[in-house]
């Protein structure tokens, strides 16, 4: 039986989290866009997401690409299940 993973995200991250969950992969420019929020707010937000283990994230020569690691996805699973149903992941 797994272990639950045990989170505390800010409304930021878990927006941002849910978003990345839902597609696969974003990047940064455009998880900028589609929610609002200034690029430094994205960054300083991935960045936390990061460290909690819930993405990883690429850097190309234009952009940086954000992942859901595989404990985002359990995550994002037990959080928004319908995510798994909708979107298979």
């Amino acid at each position: 039986m797994k272990e639950r993973v045990n989170v505390t995200l800010s409304t930021n991250e878990a927006l941002i989290l849910q978003q990345i969950s839902e597609t696969g992969e974003e990047d940064v420019i455009s998880l900028s866009k589609m929610l609002g929020l200034r690029h430094q707010q994205v960054m300083n937000t991935l960045e936390r997401l990061r460290k909690k283990g819930l993405i990883s994230i690429q850097r190309t020569a234009s952009d940086w690409w954000v992942h859901v690691s595989s404990k985002g996805k359990e995550f994002s699973r037990y959080v928004w299940p319908e995510t798994l149903v909708v979107y298979g992941v």
